[in-house]
C-alpha cells in the first residue's frame, strides 16, 4: 500500500513538471496573466506534494485539520474548474447553421502596430471564412485602442478584412470597448441602429466562447452561435484558467 502511495505521488510530481513548463511558455511571448501566475503557482503546489515524503506529523493534530483545509480548498477549485470547463467546450462548439446569416460579432485582441496579433489574425481568419460562405452576412468588428495601441483595434481588423475580400460596406467598425462585456453592448447598439440580423454568431478563441455568448444573452440576444479558433496550444493553458476566473466573476458579479 506504501508503495503505491508513493508512485501516485511521483506520478502527480512528474505531471506536475510538464505543467510547469507549459505555464511558463507563455513568458517567451511577454504574456504574463492571472492564468499564468495561478498555472505556476499549482504546478509548485503539485511538484512540492509530489516529490515530497509523507510526513506522520501531518497525520495528527493541528497539522492534520491544516491539511484537510487545504486539500478540500484544492479540490472544490479543482470540481470548479471542471463544471466550469464543460459550458466553456460546449459554448464554443454551438455553430453556426448551415444556411445561417447571422451577424457574425469578432471580438477585438491586442494589435501590433497596424496589423492584429496572432490571436486576432485567427479571429479574423475564421470569421473571414463564414463570410465567403454566406455572402449576406455582415461583420461588426469590435474592439477599441489600448494606451499603447496607435489605431483602434476595429480599424485594423477592419483593414485585414478588407486586404482579403471583403467589401467595406459588409464591415462594421464598434472601436470604443475595452473589455467583452462592452464589446458585446456597443455590437448590439450598432445591430438595432442599423437594423442588422439578431441572429449573432461570435468570433474568437474556444476559451472565450462561453463567456461572450453569456453576455450576449443577458444584454438580450437570443440566438447566439460561435465561430470558434482555437488557441495555440502553448497559451492555452494559461488563457483556459484565465478564462475559469473570468467566468466566475461574471457568475458572481455579473460580467
Amino acid at each position: 500500500m506504501k508503495r503505491k502511495v508513493v508512485w501516485y505521488r511521483l506520478a502527480v510530481g512528474v505531471l506536475s513538471v510538464a505543467m510547469l513548463i507549459w505555464a511558463l511558455l507563455p513568458l517567451q511571448s511577454g504574456i504574463v496573466n492571472v492564468g499564468v501566475v495561478a498555472s505556476f503557482a499549482a504546478s509548485l503546489l503539485g511538484i512540492a506534494w509530489g516529490f515530497s515524503s509523507p510526513s506522520e506529523r501531518w497525520k495528527k493534530g493541528w497539522r492534520r485539520r491544516v491539511s484537510v483545509v487545504i486539500w478540500t480548498f484544492v479540490g472544490l477549485v479543482a470540481a470548479l474548474g471542471v463544471v466550469i470547463s464543460s459550458f466553456m467546450i460546449a459554448a464554443a462548439v454551438k455553430a453556426p447553421g448551415a444556411t445561417d446569416q447571422s451577424t457574425v460579432i469578432v471580438l477585438g485582441a491586442r494589435i501590433h502596430g497596424n496589423r492584429p496579433s496572432r490571436m486576432l489574425r485567427e479571429r479574423l481568419d475564421v470569421a473571414l471564412d463564414y463570410l465567403n460562405e454566406n455572402p449576406e452576412a455582415v461583420c461588426i468588428v469590435s474592439g477599441g485602442r489600448g494606451s499603447d495601441e496607435q489605431y483602434t483595434e476595429a480599424h485594423v481588423m477592419k483593414q485585414y478584412l478588407c486586404e482579403k475580400g471583403v467589401a467595406p460596406e459588409r464591415i462594421f467598425e464598434e472601436g470604443r470597448s475595452t473589455d467583452t462585456h462592452e464589446n458585446i453592448q456597443y455590437s448590439l447598439e450598432i445591430i438595432r441602429a442599423q437594423g442588422l440580423s439578431e441572429r449573432v454568431a461570435i468570433a474568437t478563441q474556444e476559451f472565450h466562447q462561453y463567456r461572450a455568448a453569456t453576455l450576449a444573452r443577458r444584454a438580450g440576444l437570443t440566438e447566439v452561435s460561435a465561430i470558434t479558433t482555437p488557441s495555440p496550444l502553448y497559451l492555452l493553458l494559461c488563457y483556459w484558467v484565465r478564462e475559469c476566473a473570468a467566468v466566475c466573476r461574471l457568475w458572481v458579479l455579473g460580467y
